[in-house]
C-alpha cells in the first residue's frame, strides 16, 4: 500500500487503522499496570498512561510507513512511549534528586533498543521496587520486536544515540534546582562540535523528542537499508524536527511552568521577538532536513499535524495572546497544517 502524502488521506488511514491498532495494545498496558504491587509505582504508570496516550497515537503514524511490519512497529513505538512517560513520571512527581536514580531508571531505554541486553533492577536506587514485571516487559517487548526488523542492526547506532541524549537530558533536567543549568550548559559542551549554532537550551530542547527513534524503527522494518540511510534519517529530525517538537511543546506549557516553576527552555529567550524569530529559523532548517528523507512528502505532513496538534490545545486556545501568537504559526505549515489544526480541534472537543 502506497505512504499516504496528502491531509485528508493520512487523516482516514489514522483513525481507520492506527488508532484503532493503537488502542488495542495500549490498553493491554494499562491492564498490566494495574496489577503493579507498590502502590507509588502503579499510581505513577497509570498516571502516564491516562494523561499521555496521544505520544503513542502520534507515534503510531510512523506505522503508516511499515505497512507489512504495521501491527509490530506499532507495538514497539507503544512500549517505547510508555516507558518515556512513566520514567519521566517517577523523576518528575518523587522526593528523589539523586542523578544515578535517574540514570538507573533511564537506562531502561538504551537496553529496550539492545536486543540480547541483560534486564537490571533499574528501581536499584529508590525505596519502591515492586512493579510486577511490568518495565520489564516493556523492555523486553521493544528488544524482540526489533530483533525480528531487518534492518535493525543498521538503524541501531543512531537509535542509540539520540536515546542515549534523551536519557542524559533527563538525568540533568531532574537534579537538584541548583545544579540543573551548570549541569546543562557543561553537557551541551561536550557535543557543541557536533552541533549546528545553537544555545545550550536549544540544544536540550532538540534531545527531548522520540520522534528521530521512531523513524529509524520505521526504516529498519525494511530490507537492506545501510548505515549511510540511517545517518541520513537522524539527520532528518535531529536536531531541527526534534527541537521545534519540544520548542511547540514548552510553548503551551510557558503558562503552566511559571505556576509550578518548572524548567521551561524558552524562558532563556532574551525576548519574545527572538523566541518567534528562532521557531522561524528552526521551521525553516526542519523543513530542509525533511526534504532529504525517504518519503519526503510524509515527513512534511507529520511535522505539519505537530504543528497543529499542540496549537490547537486547549491552554493555547483559552489565551487571547497564545492564540495570536498560534496563528502565526500556523501559517508556517500551510493548508495541510490547516487542516490538522481544524481536525484536531474538533476531535478535542468532541
Amino acid at each position: 500500500m502506497k505512504v499516504p502524502t496528502k491531509p485528508i488521506p493520512i487523516l482516514m488511514n489514522i483513525y481507520r487503522d492506527v488508532v484503532p491498532t493503537v488502542n488495542r495494545y495500549f490498553n493491554q498496558w494499562i491492564e498490566k499496570a494495574q496489577t503493579i504491587p507498590d502502590d507509588e509505582l502503579r499510581s505513577q504508570a497509570l498516571d502516564a498512561l491516562s494523561k499521555k496516550k496521544f505520544h503513542c497515537e502520534g507515534g503510531g503514524v510512523f506505522g503508516l510507513v511499515a505497512r507489512d511490519r504495521f501491527d509490530e512497529l506499532i507495538q514497539f513505538i507503544i512500549a517505547y512511549q510508555i516507558m518515556c512517560d512513566y520514567l519521566d513520571n517517577l523523576c518528575d512527581q518523587s522526593d528523589s534528586l539523586d542523578p544515578k536514580d535517574f540514570r538507573a531508571l533511564h537506562n531502561a531505554l538504551l537496553t529496550a533498543l539492545t536486543p540480547g541486553a541483560p534486564l537490571e533492577n533499574n528501581y536499584e536506587f529508590r525505596n519502591e521496587q515492586e512493579d510486577g514485571g511490568y518495565l520489564h516487559a516493556l523492555i523486553e517487548t521493544c528488544q524482540q520486536i526489533l530483533s525480528t526488523f531487518p534492518s535493525f542492526k543498521k538503524m541501531q547506532p543512531a537509535m542509540l544515540e539520540l536515546s542515549g541524549y534523551y536519557c542524559d537530558l533527563q538525568v540533568y533536567k531532574h537534579v537538584k534546582k541548583e545544579d540543573r543549568i551548570p549541569m546543562l550548559k557543561a553537557w551541551y559542551e561536550r557535543h557543541r562540535h557536533k552541533m549546528p549554532e545553537m544555545t545550550w537550551y536549544e540544544f536540550s530542547a532538540c534531545t527531548a523528542s522520540t520522534l528521530g527513534v521512531y523513524a529509524l524503527a520505521t526504516y529498519s522494518t525494511k530490507p537492506n537499508m545501510t548505515s549511510e540511510t540511517a545517518e541520513t534519517i537522524k539527520a532528518g529530525y535531529f536536531p531541527w524536527v526534534q527541537g521545534f517538537h519540544i520548542l511547540l511543546d514548552y510553548f503551551i506549557d510557558q503558562e503552566e511552568d511559571i505556576a509550578d516553576d518548572e524548567l521551561n527552555f524558552l524562558f532563556y529567550y532574551d525576548s519574545e521577538e527572538e523566541m518567534i524569530e528562532r521557531f522561524r529559523y528552526f521551521v525553516k532548517k526542519a523543513e530542509e532536513s525533511l526534504s532529504t528523507l525517504p518519503d519526503p512528502k510524509f515527513h512534511r505532513l507529520i511535522y505539519q499535524g505537530i504543528i497543529a496538534i499542540y496549537l490547537s490545545d486547549e491552554k493555547v486556545q483559552g489565551n487571547k495572546e497564545m492564540k495570536k501568537k498560534s496563528k502565526k504559526m500556523i501559517k508556517t505549515g500551510g493548508l495541510p497544517t490547516f487542516i490538522f489544526y481544524l481536525n484536531s480541534w474538533v476531535f478535542r472537543r468532541s
